[in-house]
Order: structure tokens, then C-alpha cells, then sequence
């Protein structure tokens, strides 16, 4: 019986240790390049929690003046998978990691994402999603950038869950009916002004019953008149087609995990 329980307990005693292993060992927020004050950081932690638990994946911000060597890809998906971010979703560690590397003379940006991340956050919403950052991180606004990267986070996630990722395949079909209506539009306009002052030439003229008296006398002469059928000539001309399309391209970190992400 005492065997039994021992056993029992060094059982148990393993599961514990191994516990940290498939959970995140890191916070959400690690501002190591001090872009951010204590109270900011507060703030910051606080929304990137709250947001993390609404969706059930996690929302990952780091800031750092080293990247050890690595280029930004490798840097934030390393430190993603090191970390153990990722819950939900079947045990796929979805979530998303925005990284701010200070070199010295500016920042540089990067954002990863695995699991439903790569669905949520396609190459062009990831490239949206920096458009919308860049200006705020170039005037020194952190804070307020942070926020909103935690604000377009939820919002990109739930319209994917919706069935409508932010991608650009749709953005490009409205642009593209948009401008097949403004053609169309102008086309008239343009062909009613022409046809107006073209109108506006002409004499009137009367019709006459017969062919002939459209001929001018002695003016039609046909000496000879022969078709020879010499050669066909086919010109074949290749349709280039356009092979970019939607989504999210993905790679695979060292670690052997499947990733999506982009810099802006």
C-alpha cells in the first residue's frame, strides 16, 4: 500500500512539473526596449488579457534592442514557440505576436501568427494592420499603437470566425465592380457628347427610291476580277495570368511549427 501511494505521488509529483511545459512561461506583454512606462504597461496587460480570454487565443506584444542574430521572423517565432503561447482551438496555440525591435536608429516590425492566427490575420490583413500601426509607432505614440493593434486583433479574429477574413481577393472584386461601373458611366456620358456633335454636322438629305441614282455615271469601271487564295498565317499570343491570390502564405519556424506573418 505505502509502494502504491509513492508511486501515486511521484506521478503526480512529474504531471505538476510537466504542466508548465504546454502553458505559457512568459506574460503577454515584454517590453524589454522600455518603450512603454510601468503605468502603460499596466494598461497594456490588462487589454491584452482581457482580449486573449475573449478569444481564446493569444495576443502577444514584445518590444526588445536585441534580437540575438536572428532576423525578425525567426526572432518573434522562436520566441512564440519558446514561450509556450497558444491555447484553444484543438490544441493548435493560436494566437498572434507583434514584435518591435529598436535598433538604435528606429524600429522595425513584425507579426506572427499560428494556429487560427494564420487564418484570422492574412498577408493582407497583416500588412492593414500595419498601415494602421506605422504612423503611431514612427511619432513615438506606444501606447495608443498598442491599443489599437489589441483593438484590430479582435476585430480581425472575429470576422474570420464571422466566415469573412480581412483578405484582399474581396477587396479587390469591389474595386474592380466599382471601376466596371464608373467605365460604364463615363462611356455613356462621353458617347452622348459625340454623338450630339456628330448630329450636328450633317445636312439633311432626302431619300431616293432607286440604287442608281446614288451612281455617278462612268464613275464604276471593272476590268477584271480574280480571288487567289495564297497563304493562312496564325499568331498565337500566351494570356499571362495573375497567380497572386488570397490569404496567408506560411513557413516553418525551427521549432518544426507552421507560421504565417509579415513586417510593415
Amino acid at each position: 500500500m505505502k509502494k502504491l501511494l509513492s508511486i501515486s505521488l511521484a506521478l503526480l509529483l512529474i504531471a505538476a512539473l510537466m504542466v508548465p511545459a504546454f502553458a505559457a512561461n512568459a506574460p503577454l506583454l515584454a517590453d524589454d526596449a522600455d518603450l512603454l512606462s510601468s503605468e502603460e504597461e499596466s494598461i497594456i496587460l490588462k487589454k491584452l488579457t482581457q482580449t486573449s480570454d475573449a478569444l481564446d487565443m493569444d495576443i502577444v506584444i514584445v518590444t526588445t534592442a536585441d534580437v540575438a542574430g536572428k532576423s525578425l521572423r525567426d526572432y518573434a517565432d522562436d520566441y512564440y514557440d519558446d514561450n509556450g503561447f497558444g491555447v484553444g482551438r484543438q490544441g493548435d496555440r493560436s494566437g498572434v505576436l507583434l514584435l518591435v525591435y529598436d535598433n538604435g536608429n528606429g524600429t522595425e516590425r513584425w507579426i506572427s501568427t499560428r494556429g487560427y492566427g494564420i487564418e484570422a490575420f492574412t498577408d493582407y490583413g497583416i500588412q492593414y494592420v500595419g498601415s494602421q500601426l506605422a504612423p503611431l509607432m514612427d511619432s513615438g505614440a506606444w501606447q495608443e499603437a498598442f491599443e489599437k493593434y489589441i483593438e484590430l486583433s479582435d476585430t480581425l479574429v472575429k470576422q474570420a470566425k464571422a466566415g469573412n477574413p480581412l483578405d484582399n481577393t474581396k477587396a479587390k472584386s469591389k474595386n474592380v465592380l466599382l471601376g466596371i461601373v464608373i467605365s460604364l458611366v463615363v462611356g455613356l456620358i462621353i458617347g452622348f457628347i459625340v454623338m450630339n456633335a456628330v448630329k450636328k454636322k450633317y445636312k439633311p438629305v432626302h431619300f431616293k427610291a432607286n440604287a442608281t441614282d446614288y451612281l455617278v455615271g462612268g464613275s464604276l469601271q471593272v476590268t477584271g476580277a480574280a480571288d487567289n487564295f495564297r497563304t493562312t498565317a496564325v499568331t498565337r499570343t500566351p494570356i499571362q495570368s495573375n497567380s497572386g491570390r488570397g490569404g496567408s502564405s506560411t513557413h516553418t519556424s525551427s521549432s518544426g511549427a507552421s507560421h504565417g506573418g509579415g513586417g510593415f
